[in-house]
C-alpha cells in the first residue's frame, strides 16, 4: 500500500504555524514535488511576504522539517485556497486533513463566511478530502489548467 519512501510519524508531533521566510526553500521543494507546472520560488516568496490581512499561509512541521503547507487569499468574507501540498513521503497520513482543518478554524475566527477553490477534475484524492469537509461542487471550469485539464470549482460555507 505504501511506497518504500513512506515515513511514519506520530500526529501529535505535527505542528502547524504561520509561514516564515526561512521556510521558503522547503515550501518550494514540496511545491515542485506536487505540481507540474509548479509555482516559482519567487511566487512562493511573494505569497510569504503578502500582508496577513490578504492571505493565510500555514506550514505543517515535524521538528524543523516542513511536511506540508496551505495557501489561501482573502477578500472581504471569502477565502480562496490556491495550494495545499504535502511532502511525497508523508502523504496519505492525514497531514493534508490537519492543515485544512487548521485553516478552516482560523478562517472562522476571522469572520470569513465561505471558502472557494479549484481542483483538477481527475484529482480524486483531493476531491474526496474536500467533500469530507463539506465542500460542494459548483461548476466546471473548462481548460483551467495550463495543460488543458478542467477544474472543478468548489465552495464551502462557514
Amino acid at each position: 500500500m505504501f511506497g518504500k519512501n513512506f515515513i511514519i510519524f506520530k500526529m501529535e508531533t505535527l505542528t502547524i504555524s504561520e509561514v516564515k521566510e526561512e521556510f521558503l526553500e522547503q515550501s518550494f521543494e514540496i511545491e515542485r514535488q506536487n505540481y507540474n507546472p509548479h509555482w516559482t520560488r519567487d511566487y512562493i516568496l511573494f505569497n510569504i511576504k503578502l500582508p496577513q490581512n490578504l492571505r493565510k499561509f500555514f506550514v505543517a512541521k515535524l521538528e524543523n522539517l516542513i511536511v506540508g503547507y496551505i495557501i489561501c487569499w482573502l477578500s472581504e468574507e471569502t477565502a480562496h485556497i490556491h495550494n495545499i501540498a504535502v511532502r511525497k513521503e508523508y502523504q496519505n497520513q492525514g497531514i493534508g486533513k490537519k492543515i485544512l482543518e487548521y485553516l478552516i478554524e482560523n478562517l472562522k475566527l476571522d469572520g470569513i463566511k465561505s471558502i472557494v477553490l479549484e481542483v483538477r477534475k481527475n484529482n480524486k484524492r483531493a476531491i474526496s478530502l474536500y467533500k469530507k469537509f463539506s465542500f460542494k461542487e459548483v461548476s466546471i471550469k473548462p481548460k483551467f489548467y495550463p495543460d488543458g485539464e478542467d477544474a472543478i470549482f468548489m465552495i464551502k460555507n462557514l
